[in-house]
């Protein structure tokens, strides 16, 4: 009879851990049809705050609304960009504290620019203007800006939705922007 070693032991329990999760795993990760992407799940509209304040979290939902709108596709708020950004900027405390700084400063702008009491024309106009470089407030800009694109295209709505990602698909060539208005330098 063969004498086991520790590799071997090691195999068996990984093996039989991985038979074990498997079911799970691949009920939560493919699709129920092969054709369709799995639906999103009602997760988020019971969320509660772990980072923001009620009012911020409306100064976030109305700038990443502005950066990416509603129209023929979904926008910020059906890719539910905002409660992401509060889970990730609350989980920051773990990995990245100074990120939980740069967002109370971010919206520290906000505040003192008084966003949510301005009309949807101003609040439009002041995002465009801290859009700009050479504004004193484009860090904020900036830091919503990335934060809300990545939440974006990481999400269903993003990707499946607006890109239409089929999975396991290339493209052979990158066919770039469509639209005439975003060809300026």
């Amino acid at each position: 009879m063969r004498q086991v070693t520790r590799r071997d032991a090691a195999w068996a329990i990984a093996r039989a851990a991985a038979v074990a999760a498997a079911p799970e795993f691949l009920n939560a990760w493919l699709p129920q049809t092969p054709s369709a992407a799995p639906p999103e799940p009602d997760r988020w509209s019971n969320y509660q705050p772990r980072f923001f304040s009620a009012d911020e979290i409306k100064a976030l939902d109305v700038f990443t609304s502005i950066l990416i709108p509603t129209d023929e596709t979904p926008g910020a708020r059906e890719a539910h960009v905002v409660p992401f950004v509060d889970f990730v900027v609350n989980a920051a405390s773990e990995y990245e504290p100074s990120l939980q700084q740069d967002w109370r400063a971010a919206l520290r702008v906000l505040h003192e620019r008084r966003f949510l009491e301005l009309t949807a024309g101003e609040q439009l106009a002041l995002v465009e203007k801290m859009s700009h470089p050479e504004d004193h407030d484009h860090d904020a800009f900036q830091l919503v800006k990335d934060m809300t694109v990545h939440a974006f295209y990481t999400s269903r709505a993003g990707l499946i939705d607006v890109l239409e990602y089929q999975g396991n698909a290339y493209l052979t060539q990158f066919p770039g922007c469509a639209h005439p208005e975003h060809h300026r330098v």
